[in-house]
């Protein structure tokens, strides 16, 4: 999945073997982004080919390193050096002769960030936005934060939207529900924008978020109505749809960190079975 993080739509989907490489997907999506795009990623995703085909395609990323990604974020997240480096990458042995072979750049200039968890852990990102002036080491914590956007999306996809719950058992019936999911949950995020600036501009003591419950729901029952009919009635219905989400909204309490409760697989049961409610 290719995921605007801060407009909440799925740029690009793909329905991929569970055996796929995620680097191959990842790679497969840059076509659908474009220079001045900046990409997050996660700890599986800083190979030396992932970063030498981001640079080709001259694309900007942020991705969090894992011990084993590379041996300066390795000693970086022991504590050992300044918190900002810039370092020139090479491939391994082992990897050379692909690397040439696809034609990428065989050294590659890139920036370790390190920032301190709350936890105490210290957290290292590689980078391709090398101005320590512009790009100061502070503001990647909070950068990177925005990457849980993209697991709240899975979230959302496969529970309140019940992506796996398909309507049928052929693989074109697995298709046609993951694009249509897909789709719909783009559809959702551009018709309550409206309702969102409205609701930002209100002074309350916590800022107000369209409840997604309800406009999954509303969606649910007019969005036929919406896409086959034109002229004034669909400005009637989006309007009908706006009042709609501004009923019952969320608020966002930021920088809340409640400690995680683990729930027995006996309540988890109970829950999915007799109290979770479907919206859709």
């Amino acid at each position: 999945m290719l995921y605007d993080v801060l407009n909440r739509v799925a740029l690009d989907a793909t329905l991929g073997q569970a055996k796929a490489y995620e680097i191959d997907l990842a790679i497969a999506h840059l076509s659908h982004t474009r220079a001045g795009d900046l990409l997050i990623m996660d700890r599986n995703y800083p190979s030396y080919r992932m970063l030498a085909e981001l640079s080709r395609h001259g694309r900007d990323f942020a991705i969090r390193c894992s011990a084993a990604s590379f041996a300066q974020a390795r000693r970086m997240l022991k504590g050992e050096g300044p918190a900002s480096q810039v370092v020139t990458l090479t491939p391994c042995a082992g990897q050379r002769p692909s690397i040439g072979e696809r034609g990428l750049p065989l050294s590659l200039t890139v920036r370790l960030v390190r920032v301190l968890l709350s936890t105490g852990e210290y957290e290292v990102l590689v980078t391709s936005l090398l101005d320590d002036s512009r790009y100061p080491t502070e503001g990647f914590l909070e950068l990177y934060q925005l990457r849980w956007e993209i697991e709240t999306f899975y979230g959302l996809l496969k529970t309140r939207l019940a992506l796996e719950n398909f309507t049928g058992l052929s693989a074109e019936a697995v298709r046609q529900d993951f694009h249509v999911t897909v789709y719909l949950s783009g559809l959702e995020s551009l018709l309550t924008d409206t309702a969102q600036s409205m609701l930002d501009t209100k002074a309350t003591q916590y800022p107000q978020t369209v409840n997604r419950s309800v406009s999954f729901n509303a969606i649910k029952n007019l969005a036929l109505d919406l896409l086959l009919t034109g002229g004034l009635k669909t400005d009637q219905l989006l309007e009908q749809l706006t009042t709609l989400f501004l009923t019952n909204p969320c608020l966002e309490r930021r920088y809340r960190h409640p400690p995680r409760k683990k729930s027995s697989s006996r309540r988890q049961l109970n829950f999915h079975k007799r109290q979770k409610k479907h919206c859709f």
